[in-house]
């Protein structure tokens, strides 16, 4: 019995000193998945924070390197944390890697600059037509704010392509973003009639 409340002692001991660390993760995670949320707040919107509703990421140059900074910050932050649980542990490595992920689209493979498919995700106005998540009339809200800040977004678009690009990639892109102009005056207006 005594050895057991040893090992019990001994247990919550080392728990109790991995406990600053693990808060301190939380708070990193937390502020991490944030962060990510405000730089791809259409994603977050997708993901119930209509907070974000009709928002579109900064694809400027300073907000495309701010991005690439703060996942560098993030990846050498997260690195630094020691004595996490073994969830905790997990969750460092899945944050890792996910921000190592888009670090390679955003930089490696520079696709902000390459490729016209880096943006559609984003750009799709199907979540406030098809999901209903709110009623009518706020999803109209969102919508509209949505289309009006798709003009800066498409002039960040436009700034950012480089050219001459593969045929295949200009094909891509007349007929996405082709399709979201008649989507506007089609559908996404015959939703709200």
């Amino acid at each position: 019995m005594m050895r057991m409340f040893a090992a019990a002692a001994a247990v919550a001991l080392a728990l109790a000193g991995c406990a600053p660390s693990g808060a301190a993760w939380n708070r990193f995670r937390d502020a991490f998945i944030e962060n990510s949320f405000a730089h791809e707040p259409a994603f977050a919107a997708s993901q119930g924070r209509h907070e974000f509703d009709g928002k579109l990421p900064d694809w400027s140059e300073a907000g495309i390197a701010a991005r690439i900074a703060a996942l560098k910050a993030a990846i050498e932050e997260a690195e630094g944390f020691a004595g996490l649980s073994q969830e905790q542990a997990f969750e460092r490595d899945y944050l890792v890697a996910v921000a190592r992920g888009n670090l390679f689209w955003l930089e490696t493979a520079d696709q902000p600059h390459t490729n016209p498919a880096f943006y559609m995700g984003a750009l799709s106005p199907s979540m406030y037509i098809t999901r209903p998540y709110a009623p009518p009339i706020d999803r109209l809200r969102a919508y509209i704010a949505y289309l009006d800040a798709v003009p800066a977004a498409a002039a960040q678009i436009r700034a950012n392509l480089r050219t001459p690009m593969p045929l295949p990639f200009v094909n891509y892109g007349k007929a996405s973003f082709g399709g979201l102009a008649e989507y506007y005056q089609g559908d996404g207006k015959a939703a709200f009639a």
